[in-house]
């Protein structure tokens, strides 16, 4: 007599995001679509999306949207910024950011092992033109004639980001293009996660904390 193996669903996990983008800027919408692409199981819900539209606002004032989140029954929250450009006080390094950030959360009581915390070097855009596929199929779409795009694979290819695709496209909005330069990759981030640390580790959090069928 066989025995049948019953495989249970993974539950629902509950995530929260914390941007310096304003409401529906580029941040918020490419990082949740890419959150919900990799992890099935995700619950994001706009309640437990905050847009503080700045990073200073982000690193010194966004206790209280996390501690609202927790209070939502939120497992985990991201909280997203750009390296560059630095803010007011800040020195444009990302360990000077966290630290900060953690001292303002910790602080105010977060349980810091629930916060997930996104530097991206040097911004969104940087690794969004590291593998060029994203950026050529993307704008292939709308225009036939546009050229390949190449890839940029260090750091210092992926220096101002946004004036290389005005340049290649001859204009550029991130508000109207990133999700369909995204949408573009096929869901394949592998070369961006390797040619761009930073969102690799966006990468690797999002799969590691992901719940698994058992």
């Amino acid at each position: 007599m066989s025995t049948v193996f019953k495989i249970k669903k993974a539950a629902q996990m509950k995530v929260g995001f914390v941007f310096e983008c304003q409401d529906q800027g580029p941040d918020e919408l490419v990082y949740t679509y890419i959150a919900k692409e990799l992890c099935k199981h995700f619950e994001i819900l706009q309640e437990n999306i905050s847009p503080l539209g700045n990073k200073h606002a982000v690193i010194n004032d966004s206790a209280l949207d996390v501690e609202t989140m927790f209070a939502n029954k939120c497992d985990y929250v991201f909280i997203m910024w750009d390296r560059m450009p630095k803010w007011k006080h800040g020195t444009g390094k990302c360990d000077d950011d966290k630290a900060t950030l953690t001292k303002n959360l910790t602080a105010a009581g977060v349980d810091m092992t629930k916060v997930i915390m996104c530097c991206i070097d040097e911004m969104l855009e940087s690794w969004l033109i590291a593998d060029g596929r994203g950026v050529t199929n993307y704008f292939q779409g709308l225009n036939h004639q546009s050229p390949k795009f190449d890839d940029h694979k260090t750091k210092a290819e992926q220096a101002s980001p946004k004036e290389k695709l005005s340049i290649y496209n001859g204009r550029y909005n991130e508000y109207k293009d990133n999700l369909g330069i995204v949408k573009g990759l096929g869901g394949d981030y592998s070369r961006a996660v390797k040619w761009n640390t930073s969102f690799g580790e966006f990468v690797d959090a999002v799969n590691r904390i992901c719940p698994q069928a058992v």
